[in-house]
């Protein structure tokens, strides 16, 4: 009886151990391990039957190959395990003329690499049917703040953070918009995308900018009515000159003919001196005359100069107060997102109440690529992957 009972228990041992392999041979796991393609990095077991020389642990090296004894190198970068044991019994047959048992097991994967919000970011062992979720509970799980950082008044103080941060970037948002469409209307376009004025303080904003550009019409009109009263009196001068031309012209043609009666003994020297004098004011009143021209066209051509001048400053100070205010865009938008972002870990109650509900981002960075492929919870990694974990805020579209 003990005899048979013994045999009874061996056997649904085995069946038990059969079944387990059975469902594990069955299970993704088993198939993604016998599926698995080894790479450089990966150390394999491989036991040669009645061969411990060829028996051992290798790493894959980095030209893809491992070293047996007596074998030499043989490749088994991009093979599976089933193709790594073939490829060895080949060649140990072409090298012994023997047929050998060859049996091939993973010892351990490369690494697979955590980053972001979790609590101990780093490099983790591989194993087959690891999923994302896996990697960041090997990782601590999600990032958690300290407790200190997390209490009722931190909490408080970063939602008073984001309220004043939000003020002050709406602030220096309108004064950037604003000063966009003054830039755009100077260079006789149409405002930037995405740029208008319909809050109340859009209006303020340009009502500010509407000032400046009184204040440069002001300067402006004061130029041109400067250079408008410079072109009058040169045209004055003009005619006075026109005047004195032909002032001058019937002066010297009667000195001409009193010097001629002169001659004669028709005339005194007295008249003839007279008509010379009279010659001589008429050139001087034209010197004269010149120099109030030239003065007036200097005046005219400095107000044009202060009128382009004046553009030009103003154009480079809307510029630079437009600068200045996509820094102050950054800087508040910076301070917002830290403030947000810690809401969002801290309190993602406290997040969703100002409007920031709160969304664990996924990304996958697979074969040294440099772009991150999102993937879901439950999606399986691989050997060399490198998973990102973030927190993004969830946009309302409504």
């Amino acid at each position: 009886m003990a005899f048979f009972l013994r045999h009874l228990t061996a056997g649904l041992t085995s069946a038990l151990i059969l079944a387990a392999a059975l469902i594990s041979a069955g299970s993704p796991a088993a198939a993604e391990a016998e599926d698995y393609k080894v790479d450089v990095g990966d150390r394999l077991t491989i036991s040669v039957y009645g061969k411990p020389e060829l028996s051992g642990t290798f790493q894959v090296r980095a030209d893809g190959n491992v070293a047996l004894h007596l074998l030499g190198p043989v490749t088994v970068a991009g093979l599976t395990m089933r193709e790594i044991e073939e490829r060895i019994e080949t060649e140990a047959r072409e090298r012994f003329s023997s047929r050998e048992s060859v049996l091939v097991d993973m010892q351990e994967y490369r690494d697979v690499f955590v980053l972001g919000a979790v609590d101990t970011p780093g490099a983790y062992e591989y194993r087959p049917g690891l999923t994302v979720m896996k990697a960041v509970a090997m990782a601590g799980g999600f990032e958690r703040l300290q407790e200190e950082m997390s209490s009722d008044r931190e909490i408080q103080n970063a939602r008073n953070t984001v309220a004043e941060a939000k003020s002050r970037l709406n602030f220096a948002q309108s004064e950037r918009d604003a000063l966009a469409r003054e830039l755009a209307r100077l260079d006789g376009g149409d405002a930037p995308a995405g740029v208008g004025e319909g809050s109340t303080l859009d209006q303020e904003q340009e009502h500010l900018v509407g000032l400046r550009r009184s204040l440069l019409e002001d300067l402006k009109q004061g130029a041109t009515l400067k250079s408008s009263l410079a072109d009058e009196e040169a045209g004055m001068l003009d005619q006075r000159r026109e005047l004195i031309l032909e002032r001058l012209e019937a002066t010297q043609e009667q000195l001409e003919g009193m010097q001629e009666l002169e001659s004669r003994g028709l005339a005194r020297k007295e008249q003839t001196l007279g008509l010379k004098i009279d010659l001589s004011e008429y050139n001087a009143d034209l010197l004269e005359i010149a120099a109030f021209v030239s003065r007036a066209k200097q005046t005219r051509a400095n107000a044009e100069s202060d009128i382009q001048e004046a553009q030009t400053e103003y154009r480079l100070k809307l510029l630079q107060d437009k600068l200045e205010a996509d820094q102050r865009v950054a800087l508040e938008q910076t301070d917002l997102e830290m403030a947000l972002d810690y809401l969002r870990r801290a309190s993602p109650a406290a997040a969703a109440d100002l409007g920031t509900a709160v969304e664990t981002v996924y990304e996958v960075f697979r074969g040294g690529s440099d772009t991150a492929e999102r993937v879901s919870p439950t999606a399986t990694l691989a050997p060399e992957d490198v998973l990102m974990i973030s927190f993004e805020p969830v946009l309302n579209n409504g």
